[in-house]
This record gives C-alpha cells, structure tokens and sequence, in this order.
C-alpha cells in the first residue's frame, strides 16, 4: 500500500466517552467526509446521552491535505466541539499537518503529542 492511499481505523471507548482513531494517506474531500460521517457515528452515542467526549487522532501515516478535505475537516471539527467534544489530542502528527491543524481547529482544545501515554493523560485530565 502507498503511503498516499486513504486508511484508517475508528473506535469508541464508552466507559471513558473517548473515540481514538488513526488516519493515514491522502484522502480527497468525498473520501474524508464518509470517514468523518464514521467518526461521528462513533460519537452518536455521546451525543445523543449529552456526555461531553475526547478524542485521541494517530496522524503518523496522515498528509497534509487540499484545501477541501481540510474544510471538510474543520467543519467536523466545529461540529464536534458544538456536539460535546471536550479535548483533541493528536498523536504522532508531522510539522506541516500540525500547521494546517493549527489553522482549522482554531477554538477547539487541541493538543499535539509524540508519545500515546502523555496524549491519554492530557485528554483524562479534563
């Protein structure tokens, strides 16, 4: 598989109102908006109960992106934090994806972690 194809992994941690996921590739605006329609649906279950949530994002293997797919991005963003996303950890991120990160989670808690254990603790210390 190309470091340029699309993967990646959802799932949700009831007990903790945590979802954790990884994304990798390149991914076109259609592309990421079925995986944000899957990370949401992940979330419903927060949502809908009105518990607040976190999220823990491994973007070792994920590429900046086109201008498309970025807004698609903030706009889950936006929506999440509307909807109960508390904190957004993001593991693993290369420099230029914590830049366009920077820019699109303006107003969201989120923070940029190397290592899991200290991306766990932050999101768990809210």
């Amino acid at each position: 598989m190309s470091v340029m194809t699309p993967s990646h992994t959802i799932t949700a941690d009831a007990s903790r109102a945590e979802v954790h996921f990884a994304i990798g590739g390149y991914w076109d605006a259609e592309g990421m908006k079925r995986f944000l329609f899957e990370l949401g649906e992940a979330a419903k279950p927060f949502m809908k109960a009105g518990v607040s949530f976190t999220a823990l994002g491994d973007f070792k293997d994920f590429m900046p992106q086109d201008r498309a797919t970025a807004d698609a991005i903030r706009d889950s963003i936006e929506s999440g934090s509307r909807n109960g996303l508390r904190r957004f950890a993001i593991l693993n991120a290369a420099p230029l994806v914590r830049m366009q990160y920077r820019r699109i989670a303006q107003g969201t808690q989120v923070e940029y972690f190397d290592s899991r254990v200290e991306a766990l603790d932050w999101l768990r210390r809210a």
